[in-house]
């Protein structure tokens, strides 16, 4: 989704939007405020992402069951939904007899906890790169940018099996590896927006009073990006926890016995030709789930808190 959004936006297409992002606090109170911005399909969106970040935050509490206890007894429980599941473990059990339906729950906090500070760390790093681009132009524009060009065309998955495979695995190296596919998508939106602004009446006011560049980028042109960086690191966030499964599946991400949603799936696949295809469909399911309620939410927020980040 954020990978669309940054291609689809040219310099000419965002100065042909309003440039400042709307104002919907003017004349309102709070709750207009909210009912106006969460309203419709980003209410539901809310509400899965709400629901989503309850249970990731408390999962020590709503997991029910420790998500390593193994009691090999009870291997490849049914869930409660199918003939012989039991509300004991309401997901049925893996093939080493832990509730799946703990392990899904705190999969979910794994994943949160991976996903959001490589977002993080990659919309900062991308903040600075696109800010820099954008306001400077010309030969540190040109060297920025190719270098965002060379990232982004380089293909994560090759880049990401190259690190991980020489650096230890672990949540702090994968934060780093997921954040490099991140921060191109920052550079490119950030700096059409910041070409954009920087030719606005109030920064060249600042300019003609002798206002430094440092002044004039971090007291006007990073308070302006502020709602542009909430609406893509929200649909962001969303292909970090793609990435993350996908990595975790394939062996190179959270590694076992520490539950994470990719590990899961790929802990099931062996058990679906005995017929429990819940073991690694229930995962892909709270990962869909997830996935529905952060692109409503990115969706909502992009289209009524950002008009320049609208699909053109």
């Amino acid at each position: 989704m954020a990978d669309r959004l940054a291609a689809s936006l040219t310099d000419e297409q965002i100065h042909a939007v309003p440039t400042a992002s709307v104002d919907i606090t003017r004349g309102r109170s709070l709750s207009q405020n909210l009912r106006e911005i969460f309203s419709g399909a980003t209410l539901i969106g809310a509400i899965i992402v709400a629901i989503v970040l309850v249970l990731a935050v408390g999962a020590p509490i709503f997991a029910l069951h420790d998500p390593q206890q193994q009691n090999v007894a009870n291997r490849l429980g049914v869930p409660v939904f199918l003939h012989g599941g039991s509300w004991t473990h309401p997901l049925g059990t893996d093939g080493l007899g832990r509730d799946l339906w703990a392990r899904i729950v705190w999969g979910l906090r794994t994943s949160l906890l991976v996903s959001v500070p490589a977002v993080a760390l990659g919309a900062s790093l991308g903040v600075i790169i696109g800010t820099l681009a954008g306001y400077f132009a010309g030969t540190v524009d040109a060297v920025l940018m190719r270098l965002t060009d060379v990232q982004m065309a380089f293909p994560f998955i090759i880049l990401a099996i190259a690190i991980l495979s020489i650096a230890p695995p672990g949540p702090v190296v994968l934060v780093v590896v997921l954040s490099l596919s991140a921060w191109p998508i920052y550079a490119r939106v950030i700096r059409s927006i910041v070409m954009v602004d920087s030719q606005s009446e109030y920064v060249l006011a600042a300019k003609s009073m002798g206002a430094s560049s440092v002044r004039i980028i971090v007291r006007y042109l990073l308070r302006n990006l502020f709602l542009s960086v909430v609406v893509l690191s929200t649909l962001d966030i969303a292909t970090m926890i793609i990435l993350e499964a996908l990595l975790s599946f394939l062996g190179l991400g959270i590694q076992p016995p520490t539950p994470s949603l990719g590990n899961i799936m790929a802990d099931g696949r062996e058990y679906m030709a005995l017929g429990s295809w819940w073991l690694s469909t229930l995962p892909g399911v709270a990962i869909l789930i997830t996935l529905f309620g952060l692109n409503l939410l990115g969706d909502g927020l992009q289209t009524k808190l950002d008009p320049r980040l609208r699909r053109l």
